[in-house]
């Protein structure tokens, strides 16, 4: 996927790289993109004698990014850390993060490749049974992060922003992603000042949230790898969008019907009262808006993305009505 947000990298650029993490003896084999992202720049790099690894290079500076998005390279750095000391999951391991500049002009990491297929090119070939295991598989992974807990709410990329409650830390959340759509003169179904009031007007229902817990946020089928033999979860990546906040808010919860097997071995009713619906609800608007204002920033090749988040956000904001 195109992205203006993306970095390119030659393979002289990654050679210099491969040696600044991995030793001045580091050559490279073979390097390619990994074009499925659609924020950072993504490359495999593997080397003649040295392990296979990935490069996530963050956009360059003159790259008009979102305000939720500035600082989440350090925030997935932070994040990977955090799951691979505290949970079971399969987290890509951290092998080199530098912020210097000195070798290219904007922050890298490298971190261990995870073999694997992403699930959304395997679910339409698995067996009723074989999905409803792996979403067993996620559900208590995505539990096992979620009872991470951390000492104030929002996201891991901006700790100096961060709230004592969530309904501070979700109402800055959402007034950035409006500040962000007003600079680029986005339309939005209603004026800007007033959609803010129709959202805030539900607030109250964030006020049950007292404990900031660890949020994924991102953990979609593509973010998930499987062994295409075994169909065992292999590894979850794409940690930067992490916040500490309300586990209703990760996105397995968009869709409310959801997988009976994730939710009953996630193991916690997460739509079960009117008050936890609307506030999925308000996370849906949130999601949407930002995937309809992300296009201005980015620039893809398409608006297939658009026309689909604007029918979702003119079906949610109905039913929060």
């Amino acid at each position: 996927m195109y992205s203006r947000s993306k970095t390119p990298v030659t393979q002289e650029r990654a050679q210099a790289i491969a040696r600044h993490a991995f030793g001045r003896h580091a050559s490279l084999l073979n390097f390619s993109e990994l074009t499925d992202g659609y924020f950072n720049a993504a490359y495999l790099l593997e080397l003649v004698e040295g392990p296979k690894s990935v490069l996530k290079v963050a956009p360059p500076d003159h790259v008009q990014v979102m305000r939720y998005e500035k600082g989440i390279m350090q925030a997935e750095v932070e994040t990977i850390r955090l799951v691979r000391q505290h949970t079971q999951v399969s987290a890509p391991e951290i092998y080199a993060y530098d912020r210097s500049r000195q070798v290219i002009g904007s922050d890298y990491f490298l971190m261990s490749f995870l073999p694997g297929v992403p699930l959304n090119k395997l679910r339409k070939e698995l067996t009723a049974e074989q999905n409803a295991a792996t979403d067993r598989q996620a559900g208590l992974f995505l539990r096992q992060m979620n009872e991470i807990r951390g000492a104030r709410f929002g996201a891991l990329s901006q700790p100096e922003r961060q709230s004592e409650t969530w309904r501070q830390a979700f109402d800055a959340l959402l007034r950035d992603v409006l500040l962000d759509g007003q600079e680029m003169q986005v339309r939005l179904p209603f004026p800007y000042e007033e959609l803010y009031a129709r959202l805030a007007s539900a607030f109250s229902v964030l006020d049950e949230i007292e404990s900031p817990r660890l949020v994924h946020w991102d953990l979609w089928d593509g973010n998930i790898f499987l062994d295409p033999q075994t169909h065992a979860i292999t590894g979850i990546i794409d940690f930067e969008r992490a916040l500490w906040g309300d586990p209703l808010m990760e996105a397995n919860f968009v869709f409310w019907q959801g997988s009976a097997s994730f939710l009953e071995s996630y193991g916690t009713p997460m739509l079960d009262t009117p008050a936890k619906q609307t506030r999925r609800l308000l996370y849906n608007i949130y999601l949407w808006l930002i995937i309809i204002i992300e296009c201005y920033y980015r620039e893809y090749e398409n608006d297939n993305q658009e026309k689909w988040a604007r029918e979702q956000l003119k079906r949610d904001l109905e039913r929060l009505a």
